[in-house]
């Protein structure tokens, strides 16, 4: 699976393996800004993808009352 199709989960995965090297003893300053901008991208992303499921379900949401009231 390409990373432009990763689920949310992968991509949480992902955050906590980066999040998890900053807390290893592989750190290396070197890799830290590297891994801090893989960190802030896949943390918008994750962001951005909760907030497109967040939509979806208020659209459902307001489907569902439509229906009920028509």
């Amino acid at each position: 699976m390409s990373k432009n199709n990763e689920t949310i989960q992968q991509k949480i995965t992902r955050l906590d393996k980066v999040v998890a090297w900053f807390e290893s003893d592989d750190f290396e300053l070197e890799q830290a800004s590297q891994k801090l901008k893989e960190a802030a991208k896949l943390a918008n992303e994750i962001e951005a993808d909760l907030a497109s499921i967040a939509n979806d379900i208020q659209q459902v949401k307001q489907s569902f009352q439509s229906d009920l009231h028509a």
